[in-house]
């Protein structure tokens, strides 16, 4: 068989020895410029009237007509267009585009055979994005382009590669001679065809490498494969460049929907829209049956929204009589062949109240070791039933979640569903008191005791492990909060939340410890648990001073101490007590109440003292210091080296470094300014090892202070730079201050006298 462009290259030669450019050829042979374009290179089929009437204009002298009638007795459609159309509303996925670019470029230079795989969740746009880039590129490639869906994960029976074979041949041009002979022999005359023409190849929704390998085309042509499960094999095999395809990201999806509802329904509930967005898991193909739904459906976006945020109601609105928009067919087909125990865990994971799952609260929840839930979540994987975040961890989406709880109902016991629940529910119980302690030890004594849980194994937090849970609270904190809204009755869902204080307290993440905070509060009343709003009134009021509300938050930790003092001996906590004093004493301070605030911290001090806490009379201490009257400096400076002496002797490194940080402020009060930067170097490296952020910034602050009392302007200007860079990130106002601090010594600084410090 003669190649296309003999036909392309005589054209082109004809007109250059007839001077003529393919605008006056198009003109006197009475077609579009674009349509001649595309015959002469074989993207429009060439029937004889035409290539007589190019071949007349041209003076081709039957040149034309010969090569023509040449191809197409050898064989037919000599140039297949199997290309679906490309979605008229594909959106973003410039990078992945760019990939397969990068990819098919880098093979070209050494004249290998280009293999891509795409693989992701279902209705990510993998097909899409496989067409949308042919469709984009399918000019270079005068084979033209093959496509078949491989029903690799469909209803019935996958393609028979065979047969798929022979459909390619017939596309090719193939006589019927050459479909005869084994599947190799075939796929030997398949590749041979393509060899002198490279066409690309699409092969979708592959079920192995088996199947895909008698498919294979050879070097010059592009194979790109498609699928729902990770195909390790033909990963293998081939060196193919593998496309890992995530949801859309938000503002792709955002301009997906605004494309297929219109720009002024979006805008008009941007709420709702975002919530759409995110219940239909950012899918391409969940967007547009949800835009369809509210189009055509007649109904508004919060309606949409309200109905894809209730479990039972989701998956409804992804029904169909259509198994490719059926989200049950869809999915069927890879719950199915999943093994007995990860289709367990799948089931369970539905149940589970937080999206975000790891080895070890998927061990708790199915009560499996934690490497038997490591291979299950792999299984998942895999099969793209949950994708990977970061840390380990694992997440799925809103619509799988949907699936996964109902085949749960369908598929598992209630009581078993109920002990899952009861022993994940325990498990982030048992870390979470584990994690709290290493941060702050034994900052809450027996008060958020928990009852021994035999069936499950937390992860254990010595004294030394403060890194470690501190990571772990910044990984599991969102999850643990939603675990706590799950808790229908029982004190589990006020204790959760009080037990994140101390987290909260050195990350300064305000506005999740305010709806813990909250959450906490009314889980308490909820249950009627006197001992349980008291301590919710705690973290409540102490967040609300954090953020600037500070008559409220007094208001709240003197209603704490109101319900502490009703309660019975048998309830009564001194160390809830002691930090609620200890709270409200720094409330007073900042509103420089001074009297009130040296008897809150003397309160607090001496419950913290009867309890045995040396952790918490450290910090009473040191604060105690820095409010002492005026005249009271050897007072003063006795009370804060105890604080500091306190603070060693339990390990503590927040306690160590405010004592530092106390005694530095004390000294720059006092003008002992060598001394006080002492102190505050020591809290600086004990803050910035610790990731207390905020605290760092109120060392740096001070520390900058001290550096321009020594007139080490330039340093000092560093330090208070680093200081606003931390507190802007925090959205912390005092930001705005600080830069006025730096504005002042760029002032002195760059004065034509300055000193060169």
């Amino acid at each position: 068989m003669r190649d296309q462009s003999v036909f392309a290259l005589a054209a082109r030669r004809l007109c250059r020895e007839k001077g003529l450019t393919l605008r006056e050829i198009a003109s006197q042979a009475g077609y579009s410029e674009s349509y001649v374009s595309k015959v002469f290179n074989g993207h429009r089929g060439r029937r004889p009237a035409v290539v007589d009437r190019l071949d007349e204009v041209l003076g081709a002298d039957g040149e034309l007509v010969r090569i023509a009638t040449e191809q197409r007795l050898d064989g037919g459609h000599v140039r297949p267009m199997q290309l679906p159309p490309p979605a008229s509303d594909f959106t973003g996925r410039q990078g992945y585009l760019r990939q397969l670019d990068d990819a098919v470029a880098a093979r070209d230079e050494d004249g290998t055979a280009v293999t891509v795989l795409i693989e992701g969740g279902f209705w990510a746009g993998k097909t899409e994005l496989a067409i949308q880039w042919a469709s984009q590129v399918q000019e270079r490639y005068p084979g033209g382009c093959l496509f078949v869906d491989l029903r690799g994960l469909a209803a019935g029976r996958p393609a028979e590669p065979g047969a798929v074979l022979d459909g390619f041949l017939r596309a090719l041009g193939a006589p019927g001679s050459e479909l005869t002979g084994t599947v190799e022999e075939r796929a030997a005359r398949y590749r041979s065809r393509l060899s002198s023409r490279p066409s690309i190849v699409i092969l979708d929704n592959a079920a192995d490498y088996q199947q895909v390998r008698p498919l294979l085309p050879g070097a010059g042509s592009v194979l790109i494969v498609t699928s729902r499960e990770h195909q390790g094999a033909l990963l293998t095999h081939t060196g193919a460049v593998q496309i890992e395809l995530p949801p859309l990201p938000v503002d792709e999806a955002m301009t997906l929907l605004r494309c297929r509802v219109g720009e002024a329904r979006v805008n008009a509930d941007l709420r709702a829209a975002e919530k759409i967005v995110r219940c239909a898991g950012r899918l391409p193909m969940a967007i547009r049956i949800a835009a369809e739904y509210a189009k055509h459906g007649g109904h508004t976006l919060d309606q949409v929204a309200g109905q894809l945020s209730t479990m039972p109601e989701r998956l409804a609105l992804f029904t169909s009589s259509d198994p490719a928009v059926n989200i049950r067919a869809v999915l069927d087909v890879s719950y199915l062949a999943l093994p007995s125990q990860p289709a367990r865990i799948f089931r369970l994971l539905g149940t589970s109240p937080t999206a975000v799952i790891s080895p070890e609260s998927t061990a708790a929840l199915g009560e499996i070791t934690v490497a038997e839930a490591g291979r299950a979540l792999d299984v998942l994987h895999r099969a793209h039933l949950v994708e990977l975040v970061e840390n380990g961890r694992m997440r799925m989406n809103h619509l799988l979640r949907a699936y996964a709880h109902e085949r749960a109902g369908a598929d598992e016991p209630p009581r078993e569903l109920d002990r899952a629940r009861h022993r994940l529910l325990h498990w982030y119980a048992a870390t979470t008191h584990a994690a709290s302690n290493a941060l702050a030890p034994d900052w809450a004594g027996t008060g958020l005791a928990l009852d021994s849980v035999k069936d499950v194994v937390p992860l254990s937090f010595g004294r030394n492990d403060y890194d470690a849970a501190l990571t772990w609270f910044g990984i599991e904190a969102e999850a643990i909060l939603w675990v706590a809204r799950s808790v229908a009755a029982g004190d589990l869902g006020w204790k959760l939340p009080a037990m994140l204080l101390p987290y909260f307290y050195i990350t300064k993440n305000w506005r999740a410890w305010l709806a813990a905070a909250t959450d906490g509060r009314a889980a308490a009343l909820r249950a009627d648990n006197r001992a349980g709003h008291a301590r919710s009134m705690l973290s409540l009021g102490w967040v609300r001073h954090e953020v600037g509300h500070t008559d409220d938050a007094i208001l709240l930790l003197q209603t704490g101490l109101r319900l502490q003092g009703e309660l019975g001996a048998d309830d009564r906590d001194d160390l809830l007590e002691a930090w609620t004093a200890f709270a409200l004493a720094s409330a007073h301070a900042s509103l420089r109440h001074a009297d009130e605030a040296r008897e809150l911290y003397a309160r607090a001090e001496q419950l913290f003292s009867e309890a045995g806490l040396d952790f918490g009379v450290a910090v009473s201490k040191a604060m105690l210091a820095g409010e002492q009257q005026l005249g009271e400096d050897e007072r003063a400076a006795e009370t804060a080296y105890d604080a500091l002496e306190l603070a060693e002797r339990s390990g503590t490194k927040s306690a160590i470094s405010l004592a530092h940080h106390q005694l530095g402020l004390l000294l720059l009060q006092h003008g002992s300014y060598r001394p006080a930067l002492t102190h505050l170097d020591k809290a600086l490296e004990l803050r910035r090892t610790s990731r207390e952020r905020w605290a760092e910034a109120d060392t740096l602050t001070v520390r900058g202070e001290v550096l321009s009392k020594l007139g080490h302007d330039r340093n000092a200007r560093e330090a208070y730079r680093e200081a606003a860079e931390i507190l802007e990130t925090l959205h912390d106002p005092r930001a705005f201050d600080i830069q006025a601090q730096i504005a002042s010594l760029n002032a002195v600084l760059n004065a034509p006298d300055a000193p060169a410090s």
